[in-house]
């Protein structure tokens, strides 16, 4: 999908219902305080990789058939898995059918060392993997492991690796054969760094205090440390580490460390909760200023002490609005709004305006004037939050098949 930016007024860029307690007192305008407005700032959208594939199961000869159930006999597993996901449960699992489980499971198993030809994982089936029944149960299956599990960077959008699917017919059922055509050699070093990554992250995070704690905790760790990918979204880059969890968590494609755009935020802010016993998943949708701007965008549900809320850790990170500033030094404008983003209690309001939000209110989002900043000089009042949109791909056109997914979510009440 194109990328789309959203022109934000800076007088109006969006605010968080959820997080009342870290909103600051506004102090009490001048009576010659002017509003003051800039159209310049833009807050990305349109950076989500909208790639995802799974190839269609192929019919396999006899022999190649014979030659996949000889691999399968030949292959003895590591005595490790580099897949360590601590996950109480997996969000779009529990939504599948009996089937779709049992195809999830597979490719889930295979995926544990893409490294050895020999490893090659069977599912049985009644559908015929020629028919579009199957195709959609299978895309639904492949979207909803991906997104359950992070730690799959590698794969998603065939970044390092792709699933190979083959079939035969097998006494009135069928067998479908999941594997590897061509091997992720470095699989090992590259998980490696990613799990080391995970450990390091989450060192300094209290995994004894409340969900709560430490969901918040998490996010804002997660944007203190990430820089969002201005190249990946202006340029459209697709099948880079900035979309998936090892962006932010390590480095995007081109080496740069902790950079990543929207999905991989998501993925990221995912696992970390994952691995510290919380329950949450990434939701794709478009988002923007309005529904005629809106562009691919991704962000989270999060399960909190029973109780689901909807996340953007994304555009809670206003070190992206920071970045944007830096070409308007010099300018009157520059210092005032960076007066705002340097005070310490408007920030830490602003970088959780859309921490724990409901979904109605995610969809259609209006701060008003709760985020209104006054200048220590009392010439201007401003805000750097405004009205927003957020719509799932299951409430869009044209998403397949990621609404197969994202029709599964949870809604935050």
């Amino acid at each position: 999908m194109s990328r789309k930016w959203i022109a934000m007024l800076l007088i109006a860029v969006m605010l968080l219902a959820g997080c009342s307690s870290t909103k600051p007192e506004p102090e009490k305008p001048s009576s010659e305080a002017q509003t003051l407005s800039f159209n310049g700032f833009l807050f990305p959208t349109g950076d989500l990789d909208s790639g995802l594939k799974v190839a269609d199961a192929r019919e396999m000869s006899e022999e190649e058939a014979a030659e996949a159930d000889r691999a399968m006999r030949a292959y003895t597993p590591g005595p490790e898995s580099y897949l360590k996901n601590k996950a109480k449960t997996f969000v779009y699992y529990e939504t599948l059918s009996k089937d779709e489980q049992a195809l999830y499971d597979a490719m889930l198993m295979a995926a544990e060392d893409p490294t050895d030809p020999n490893n090659i994982v069977i599912c049985t089936t009644d559908l015929d993997p020629s028919t579009p029944e199957f195709r959609k149960q299978m895309q639904t299956a492949y979207f909803c492991m991906l997104y359950d599990h992070p730690e799959l960077f590698w794969l998603y959008n065939d970044i390092n690796a792709s699933m190979g699917v083959g079939s035969r017919e097998n006494n009135g059922r069928y067998d479908v054969y999941f594997g590897f055509s061509e091997q992720f050699e470095e699989f090992p070093e590259v998980m490696t760094r990613f799990n080391d990554a995970v450990d390091a992250f989450l060192a300094d995070i209290d995994l004894t205090k409340s969900e709560k704690e430490i969901a918040i905790a998490i996010h804002d760790k997660l944007i203190d440390t990430v820089t969002y990918d201005m190249k990946v979204c202006n340029e459209n880059i697709r099948s880079d580490y900035a979309h998936t969890a090892y962006g932010p968590l390590v480095e995007n494609g081109r080496g740069q460390a902790n950079t990543a755009v929207c999905d991989g935020y998501s993925l990221a802010y995912t696992y970390l909760l994952q691995q510290a016993g919380l329950t949450a998943a990434v939701i794709v949708g478009e988002a923007g200023g309005d529904k005629e701007t809106m562009g691919g965008h991704a962000w989270n549900i999060i399960m909190i002490d029973g109780v689901w809320h909807e996340v953007d850790s994304t555009w809670d990170d206003m070190g992206t609005l920071e970045d944007q500033l830096a070409e308007y030094k010099g300018e009157e404008v520059y210092d005032y709004y960076m007066e705002a983003l340097n005070d310490a209690a408007y920030r830490d309001s602003i970088e959780h305006y859309l921490y724990l939000i409901s979904t109605d209110d995610l969809r259609e989002y209006d701060p008003g004037d709760s985020y209104t900043y006054y200048s220590k000089d009392g010439k201007y009042m401003y805000s750097l939050v405004g009205q927003g949109v957020h719509y799932r791909v299951s409430e869009l056109t044209g998403w397949e098949p990621y609404s197969y997914v994202i029709e599964r979510a949870p809604i935050a009440e």
